[in-house]
């Protein structure tokens, strides 16, 4: 029976068109390593969402490499001030000054 399965698979014109094969092409994965947990943390500002309540429409992330621990908070503005608290409170008063922050600038 699993012959003839394999062997109407092969033969069959739907199957082979739809079926889910990976099209993408081959490349070599980039691993992003860090040398031990909480020493090197990326923030990200994402927004504007919707206005939620007391003007929420913005979320500042904040992720660990290592152990890929996710610390986020939701602000109404962006502002140097806020940005500083974040990383204050949820990064440095909890695992220490971390040895590299990386902050892209991008969208």
């Amino acid at each position: 029976m699993q012959n003839d399965a394999q062997v109407y698979v092969k033969a069959c014109n739907k199957c082979q068109r739809f079926s889910n094969i990976i099209r993408q092409l081959v490349e070599e994965l980039t691993p992003i390593t860090a040398p031990w947990p909480f020493a090197q943390w990326e923030l990200d500002i994402m927004g504007p969402f919707p206005i939620a309540a007391r003007q929420l429409k913005f979320l500042i992330v904040g992720i660990d490499y290592f152990t890929k621990w996710v610390k986020a908070e939701a602000l109404a503005m962006i502002t140097e001030k806020n940005v500083w608290n974040f990383i204050w409170k949820n990064i440095v008063c909890r695992y220490e000054i971390p040895r590299v922050l990386i902050l892209d600038n991008g969208k």
